[in-house]
């Protein structure tokens, strides 16, 4: 959970809270939510510092209630301490849920603002990261909204670097049933959940992938604060989707004209031909042959399973 500390008066820093085990005073609000405030606490029994996260109001406990069972499976496996963030307890508060986490440093977007990162720094978050997604795929859960403000370091002093994923208030172990359901932050949502398709375990993997894009750069690969600004991002660098996810997509219809022109169709095949002539392999060079059969020829670009076109803005 962020460290970055809120300036304000606000009237919970100071007050105690008290839990079953233990009473909580606020030393600092550290981020507030459209669901849950997130509090910077000293724990009175051991009197070490650990970070709870209320509710901002009771009609929001069931988020809570959700985002305990997900933590509960990953507590069960006993590797909660390794690359995802440890979680102590959960008790009511004046009938607000509260969540107890261990205490962390900075998040990774915060450091990333901080410290340019290098390939050499990146290798081992990445590594880490990755064996976070190996491991929340063992449990079956999809996190569902990987990001750097998600991701923090344990300690940003020591080396090589250690993070660990937290913030699990959006995971899923049954994302069949979420199939429609836009979850995450946009500039981290993979194409499947944008266009409403079935979503899995690989949609963490693009939210990962973005990450380590913008480790490297400093900057958002697929900047926007809508899902619309990221179709069109998404667009520009990787081209259309597949036929079948435009097809099949609940949302296509959102983002995309149900009749795409013959124009457009033509420019990308045209394009397409240009880059495999451009090959700077000439063993991987498009050959005669190849190039008579090739779509910008045969008109197949124009198969019907290709049928939107990017609404203009």
């Amino acid at each position: 959970y962020v460290e970055r500390v809120i300036p304000s008066d606000s009237a919970l820093v100071g007050r105690t809270i008290s839990g079953p085990s233990s009473d909580y005073e606020v030393e600092a609000v550290v981020g507030l939510g459209g669901q849950a405030g997130i509090l910077r606490c000293n724990k009175k029994l051991t009197n070490e510092t650990v970070v709870l996260k209320i509710t901002n109001k009771k009609d929001f406990n069931k988020f809570a209630e959700a985002e305990e069972k997900i933590l509960e499976v990953i507590a069960e496996t006993g590797r909660e301490s390794l690359n995802t963030v440890t979680w102590n307890d959960t008790f009511m508060f004046q009938g607000h849920s509260c969540l107890e986490f261990e205490k962390l440093d900075i998040s990774l977007d915060q450091y990333i603002q901080e410290n340019p990162l290098g390939l050499k720094e990146i290798r081992p978050i990445l590594y880490q990261l990755a064996d976070a997604l190996f491991f929340l795929e063992s449990c079956q859960i999809v996190h569902g909204d990987l990001k750097p403000v998600n991701i923090m370091m344990a300690d940003r002093l020591r080396r090589p670097l250690k993070v660990k994923l937290i913030d699990f208030g959006v995971a899923v172990s049954n994302p069949e049933d979420w199939m429609g359901v836009i979850r995450g932050t946009p500039a981290y949502m993979s194409p499947e959940m944008l266009l409403g398709l079935p979503f899995d375990l690989p949609f963490d993997m693009w939210s990962l992938g973005c990450v380590a894009a913008e480790m490297l750069t400093g900057a958002k690969l697929f900047p926007g604060g809508t899902e619309h600004d990221v179709i069109s991002g998404l667009l520009k660098v990787m081209g259309m989707p597949p036929g079948h996810m435009m097809s099949q997509g609940f949302y296509t219809d959102r983002y995309f004209n149900e009749e795409k022109t013959a124009l457009q169709s033509d420019r990308e095949a045209f394009v397409d031909l240009v880059t495999k002539m451009l090959s700077i392999d000439p063993a991987q060079r498009i050959t005669p042959v190849q190039m008579l059969e090739h779509p910008f020829f045969s008109l197949s670009h124009l198969d019907p399973t290709f049928k939107y076109q990017v609404f203009s803005r």
